[in-house]
Parts: structure tokens; C-alpha cells; sequence
């Protein structure tokens, strides 16, 4: 079922991303010969509409809008009419080239945002605290047992009738274990909803266990303490708020992709290989599977298909051939300096890039299987 819901989600991130090509080619009057879903082989041919044929390939990994004239170094003419040939891409200004090749990776991003924004929405703007705040307690447990609930500030450490205030979950536990083997009495706040805590204080005498007592996973106590709260706003300023933090976070995701891949790279080239964090395809869905992504709600996966979609942006955007932005590199240097020069370079690298990325491809593929299957 994972696998279904994903392969869902990264069809319709495809889609959105080809339609980004398809519809601004549309706009500078430029003839698309194929949309097609997946790389070629052809399997099917779903239907012809205004001149394009909308096709599915047997290669499941993203997808291509085949326009007229892409790959054409100057003009040529229709041979059985005589007459020069018109909507081709290399007709279209250099302006007009870039939005086309660039137009999918945008849509992308803007997807990301909305989603991002809605999850937002509907969850809250997440905000850091550094009060200690209680945000679960584990059942057995000395706090259980001292009826710690869940939801509040402690705000300071009483032992033998000297009280010692806290403001961060390190001042707590600095405090808590200096007593290990005693009983303390937690100070705490009422309950806490979002930023806001009832002011009245609770006192909870507690026993904080040993090394040896504390089982593996737990603290000493067994609370474990909360250091994001989910706010929300009034309901005109919700929608604000939510797109602008979805804005942030887009781009903040980006950056990490950004560095990640730049990661990659210095593997392959200092050390010969891959860092062990790097997934594919198989390794996406199977981590998503372990922690229960497609089982959490639908707010959970749509900021899922959200940072996918972060994700497919960047990588297309970077200036390396034959993604979308090395395209856009190449179309910059043909404004620049001679196209049959560029034309020629851009062939050859292109094409080392289809091997080269095919080749990683391959490999991570290996890698998550073998990771699946011998840890």
C-alpha cells in the first residue's frame, strides 16, 4: 500500500512538473510534439490533444515534454513545402527558453509551498520554547507513578525545603541528576495550552532512579519534555502566517537539499563512494513505511508530497546536464556566444550526465535494496 501511495504522489509531482514545461511552451507559442510520463521506451499512448501526443513510458523515473526545435542548431525549413518551420524552440527568445526550462522546477516549488502551508494551517505554526515543558510521560515510570501529567512547565527542583529554579530541560536535568537515588518534588505550572500555562503551581514529590535502575531508552524520571509548540493564530491572520512560514521552510529545505547533494558529490570524488544516508526511489518508501508516513493522516503525507516536491525542484534546478538547470546554463551561453559551440559541448555533456546519473541511479537502487534486505 505504501509503495501504491507513493508512486501516486510522485506521479502527480511529475505531472505538475511537465505541465509547468508544457503550458509556458504553450504560452511562447512553441509546438510540443510529445508529454510524455517516464522515459522512453514508449508503452502507451493515451491520446492526441492540439498537436501533442500525451504518452506513459516503460522507464519510471520522471518524465519529458518533447518540443519542436529543441535540438535543432539553427533554422531550418519544412523541406516538402519549402516554407521556414514555425513554433520552434529555438525560435523563442532567450527569456522565453529560460521560463519554458525552468517552469517545472517552479511549479514544483510553488506545490511545496502550498502544501506546506496548509498542513501549517490546519496543525499550527510550530514554535520553539526553552521552559522545561513536560510533553509525554512513559507509563512505570517514577513520574507515572507521582501523577506527572503531560502539558506542563516545571518551574523549579525542591530538596529538603531548598528550591532550585529551572529554565531549560538542561537546568532540570543538570539539578535532577545530582540527586539520583533520592526523592525531589517537581514544581510544575498548570496545564499549558500552546504558548499559555495555567498559573497555579503543583507540587509532585518524585523518585529519580540510578544508572542501574534506568532502563535503556528512559531518563531518570521518564518524562520525555517538548521543545516545539504548535500556535495558532485568529483566523485572518492563519492563512499569513501559514504561507510565510511555508515559504520559509521551502527554502530552508532546499538549502539542506543543497548541501546534502554537495555531500554526494565530495563522497564520489575524495572518497569513492556514496554516504550511507543517501536513498532512492525503494529507500524513500521503505523508511516511510518503517515510521508509518502513509498511515498518519493525509496531513501527513501531504507535507510528505510537500518536501518531495522541494526536493524534485532543487535537484532539477542545478546547473549540472542534463537537469533543467544546466539546460538553463547552456541557454544563457548560446545568448552569449556562438550556438554550434554550445550545441556541441551540450551534447557531450548531456549525455555524460544521462550516464553518470543513470549510474547513480543504479547504485543507490542496490544500496537501499541491500539495505533492506541485510540491514
Amino acid at each position: 500500500m505504501s509503495a501504491i501511495v507513493f508512486i501516486i504522489i510522485l506521479s502527480f509531482l511529475v505531472i505538475i512538473h511537465e505541465l509547468g514545461h508544457f503550458l509556458t511552451a504553450k504560452w511562447a507559442k512553441v509546438k510540443a510534439d510529445e508529454f510524455g510520463i517516464g522515459y522512453p521506451p514508449k508503452a502507451l499512448k493515451l491520446f492526441r490533444w492540439k498537436g501533442t501526443d500525451f504518452t506513459v513510458n516503460w522507464i519510471p523515473f520522471g518524465g519529458f515534454v518533447r518540443m519542436q526545435g529543441e535540438e535543432s542548431i539553427e533554422e531550418e525549413t519544412d523541406e516538402k513545402k519549402g516554407k521556414k518551420l514555425s513554433g520552434q524552440f529555438y525560435q523563442a527568445s532567450v527569456f522565453q527558453k529560460l521560463v519554458i526550462i525552468l517552469a517545472g522546477a517552479t511549479v514544483n516549488f510553488i506545490f511545496g509551498v502550498i502544501a506546506f502551508t496548509i498542513v501549517f494551517s490546519k496543525m499550527g505554526i510550530p514554535e520553539m520554547i526553552t521552559e522545561p515543558r513536560i510533553g509525554a510521560v512513559e507509563e512505570n515510570t517514577p513520574a507515572y507513578e507521582a501523577g506527572i501529567p503531560s502539558n506542563v512547565n516545571i518551574l523549579a527542583v525542591k530538596y529538603q525545603d531548598q528550591e532550585f529554579a529551572v529554565n531549560t530541560p538542561e537546568d532540570l536535568i543538570n539539578k535532577v541528576y545530582e540527586h539520583r537515588g533520592e526523592t525531589i518534588t517537581l514544581i510544575t505550572t498548570g496545564i499549558c495550552e500552546q504558548k499559555t500555562c495555567e498559573q497555579i503551581k503543583n507540587e509532585y514529590p518524585v523518585y529519580v532512579r540510578t544508572q542501574e535502575e534506568t532502563p535503556e531508552g528512559e531518563g531518570a524520571m521518564g518524562v520525555a519534555f517538548d521543545q516545539v509548540v504548535f500556535v495558532f493564530y485568529p483566523a485572518l491572520e492563519m492563512p499569513v502566517r501559514s504561507a510565510a512560514y511555508g515559504i520559509e521552510q521551502a527554502f530552508t529545505l532546499g538549502w539542506q537539499i543543497i548541501e546534502a547533494f554537495s555531500g554526494i558529490i565530495t563522497g564520489i570524488f575524495t572518497r569513492g563512494s556514496l554516504p550511507t544516508d543517501v536513498a532512492g526511489p525503494i529507500g524513500i518508501v521503505h523508511q516511510a513505511q518503517s515510521i508509518g508516513i502513509f498511515e498518519e493522516g493525509w496531513l501527513t503525507v501531504l507535507s510528505f508530497a510537500g518536501m518531495l516536491s522541494i526536493n524534485l525542484a532543487v535537484m532539477n534546478v542545478l546547473p549540472f546536464p542534463p537537469l533543467d538547470g544546466g539546460r538553463a546554463v547552456f541557454i544563457i551561453l548560446e545568448a552569449l556566444f556562438t550556438k554550434k559551440r554550445t550545441k556541441k559541448l551540450e551534447y557531450i555533456l548531456n549525455y555524460g550526465g544521462y550516464i553518470l546519473l543513470l549510474g547513480l541511479i543504479v547504485v543507490i537502487t542496490i544500496k537501499d535494496v541491500m539495505r533492506i534486505f541485510y540491514g
